[in-house]
């Protein structure tokens, strides 16, 4: 783990530029000189990529725009499911990247939570180079809270031996796994259990930014994670009987979660164990009414490295599981679908939807005219892609978290989608190279809690 605050390297953005412009555009050149009608075809099929991919992003905005119930919750509801059991949280922190937001965090848990009437125990399971004054109001709140255990992982330089040494130290029938920002609503278990006792092995709650007034890219992310959420994620179980957990808010059978545990040595390691328990015949669904809410990176510069991260984590899970999705036998032919339009699609489509650009560089170069070249099926695809940001914003709007936010904010992420999406995969590209490079550091995103004015409700 590195606690500086690392700067964007532009010299790997002008490595991409050289690679996945520069270099194809003079290819390109190339081709369109001795070949034109080989140029066209090229055109032609990136924009086809661009119009599956908008065809995707429909349904899924299509299938979760009303607020739809699976077809088990009435049973559910109806079912008598039992007290809900003994549950752990376990808290994951670094410290002191993570000192402004984990008091906060443990003391909602402590105080708002519903606890069932077997109790809860909060693990906080935190590593730190040094001794931090910190610690010592942490003792003071375990004297406090006896539930609560520090668990100081010593020697840990990832999340996910902090995970795993807290594993061993959980004693609760449920495991509820948090980031150091995240603060769940106080009926979370009682959501959860229904879930978890009638079949599920593992739920994923929503997730939603809680500090989206701060500036212009926490708005951003804040309707990124309502439509991730309340759209995609939700679409996944409602379409395809299949969810990930995403490294927060999940809530884990105990047996289930101590079976598989946390990789050491992968970037993403909520993926990889949703994508090692789905292979062993594990069920998760994802119940957005299941609220935590975190905060957003603050920066360019912070949001760079986590997406990075996240990028260069599902590349290598890509690389690890694709096949086993594949040739799985526990997984229906819809759940391998969106499996693998999650992995294997995820890096083609980002590698070649670069290529656009190139393309029509190369056909204005070769034809000494700059143009557009337009007919009907161009015409159709534009409108087609441009309007799936628009409808996916207003389909967030629909089923966002009341109170709602302005509809300002969604109107801005309709109108910022495109050139966003092309941000995260310029940022997916790097992860790609630094993957192959063996460049692998994990950069801690550093949580800065929001003042007492922005906790308030959103405007």
């Amino acid at each position: 783990m590195r606690t500086r605050q690392k700067k964007i390297n532009w010299l790997t953005v002008a490595e991409f530029v050289a690679v996945f412009v520069v270099i194809p555009t003079i290819v390109f050149s190339l081709v369109g000189y001795s070949y034109p009608g080989a140029l066209a075809v090229c055109y032609h099929v990136i924009i086809s990529l661009f119009v599956f991919q908008a065809a995707m992003s429909y349904l899924q905005t299509a299938s979760a725009f009303f607020r739809k119930r699976f077809p088990r919750s009435t049973a559910v509801e109806g079912e008598t499911l039992g007290p809900v059991p003994k549950s752990t949280f376990i808290v994951c922190a670094y410290l002191p990247g993570e000192i402004d937001v984990i008091e906060h965090t443990l003391l909602n848990i402590l105080k708002n939570v519903e606890r069932p009437e077997a109790g809860i125990e909060l693990i906080l399971s935190y590593n730190t180079p040094r001794t931090l004054d910190i610690e010592q109001r942490l003792k003071d709140l375990a004297c406090e809270y006896p539930e609560l255990i520090l668990a100081n992982a010593y020697g840990s330089r990832s999340k996910s031996e902090n995970l795993n040494y807290a594993l061993d130290l959980a004693s609760g029938e449920i495991i509820v796994l948090l980031d150091a920002d995240h603060v769940v609503d106080t009926d979370c278990l009682k959501k959860a259990w229904r879930w978890l006792a009638t079949g599920e092995d593992a739920v994923q709650g929503r997730c939603k930014v809680r500090n989206g007034s701060r500036n212009v890219l926490t708005a951003l992310v804040e309707m990124e994670f309502e439509a991730m959420y309340g759209i995609s994620h939700y679409a996944k179980s409602l379409l395809f009987h299949t969810a990930l957990f995403g490294g927060s808010d999940g809530y884990w059978k105990t047996e289930v979660l101590k079976e598989f545990g946390f990789r050491t040595d992968v970037l993403t390691e909520d993926i990889d164990t949703t994508l090692r328990a789905i292979l062993a015949g594990k069920r998760i669904i994802h119940d957005r009414s299941i609220l935590s809410r975190e905060l957003a990176p603050i920066d360019l510069n912070t949001l760079w490295f986590q997406r990075k991260r996240w990028g260069q984590g599902w590349l290598q899970c890509t690389l690890r599981y694709q096949w086993p999705i594949l040739k799985s036998k526990c997984l229906s032919l819809g759940a391998k679908f969106i499996w693998t339009m999650l992995l294997m699609w995820r890096v083609v489509y980002d590698m070649l939807s670069h290529l656009l650009f190139p393309i029509l560089f190369g056909h204005w170069i070769s034809s000494w005219q700059v143009e557009l070249p337009m007919n009907s099926y161009i015409w159709f695809a534009l409108i087609f892609t441009l309007l799936s940001g628009p409808f996916e914003a207003l389909a967030a709007y629909k089923n966002a978290v009341k109170p709602r936010l302005p509809f300002r904010r969604f109107l801005l992420y309709s109108l910022l989608t495109w050139p966003y999406t092309v941000f995260r995969s310029v940022i997916h590209m790097i992860a790609v190279r630094d993957e192959l490079m063996g460049s692998r550091e994990w950069i801690v995103s550093a949580h800065q809690e929001e003042t007492a004015q922005q906790r308030k409700s959103p405007e």
